[in-house]
């Protein structure tokens, strides 16, 4: 369907429409150059919003995939992959399967894309220690004040609430609109 979808959304958008007026009955002119800029603003648009909206379900579908490795994918320092990961190595490991390449660090997950108050799922959290501008561990929002991490106390990969972390400063950060 997205590929159909985007097929005519780019066929729409190479109509080479020429710059001509046409006169009406009345003195005022309309510029048909005008319509068709408008037309493949609102088109491009339009499609820019259904692939924003075509990535968030993806990555809500990814979301759901990381929760069936609780407790089975290990926490491995460095490791971004199923095999095992760290805490932004899986927060990587998620966005790339949208195509999206992120820094393997917590400090720097938080600086990409745009800091939200009210996070969706898939959004990234991080977190920092009160007073530091360092962000020291970085996770998955799934809704409900839950999360979806690497944790390395536990060695494995596990949901918690964000409760858990109430000792430390807490950012959303949404990288899919």
């Amino acid at each position: 369907m997205s590929v159909k979808v985007t097929a005519i959304v780019a066929l729409i958008l190479s109509l080479n429409l020429s710059s001509t007026t046409v006169e009406a009955e009345s003195p005022a002119t309309i510029t048909v150059s005008q319509q068709s800029t408008d037309f493949r603003a609102k088109t491009f648009s339009l499609a820019k919003e259904f692939q924003a909206k075509q990535k968030r379900l993806k990555l809500k579908k990814i979301v759901t995939y990381l929760t069936t490795r609780v407790h089975k994918t290990a926490y491995v320092f460095s490791g971004s992959s199923i095999y095992g990961w760290d805490c932004s190595g899986m927060v990587r490991y998620a966005y790339k399967g949208l195509g999206i390449t992120l820094p393997h660090s917590a400090n720097k997950q938080a600086h990409v894309g745009t800091r939200v108050s009210k996070p969706k799922a898939g959004d990234i959290v991080v977190f920092a220690y009160q007073g530091s501008t360092n962000f020291y561990h970085s996770a998955l929002y799934l809704g409900n004040n839950l999360i979806i991490n690497a944790n390395a106390l536990y060695k494995t990969t596990v949901i918690q609430p964000l409760t858990y972390f109430k000792q430390s400063q807490i950012r959303f950060v949404r990288v899919i609109k």
